[in-house]
């Protein structure tokens, strides 16, 4: 599983795994390009909206999340019989 981290100002944004990343980068850029201009960012159900000028700090950093496929799997109880 992949964590796309967007950081503005010092800021750090999460974004949802729906979002392309391309499409993202390329509005940053164009809103950077331009007049101030917000960009929106999601994680999945929150939205936020930033301004981005010609002076503001974006750093994308993508991290792969190292936990195991085991951690993912719902948990599974043995079928025994109870004696009560």
């Amino acid at each position: 599983m992949k964590l796309t981290h967007v950081e503005i100002d010092g800021r750090d944004f999460i974004l949802s795994g729906e979002r392309d990343l391309v499409h993202v980068m390329s509005q940053i850029e164009a809103a950077a390009a331009s007049p101030p201009a917000f960009v929106d960012l999601s994680d999945g159900d929150d939205l936020v909206s930033v301004l981005i000028h010609s002076t503001t700090r974006v750093v994308v950093s993508v991290e792969t999340d190292q936990r195991s496929p085991a951690e993912y799997e719902p948990l599974s109880y043995p079928n025994n019989d109870w004696d009560w």
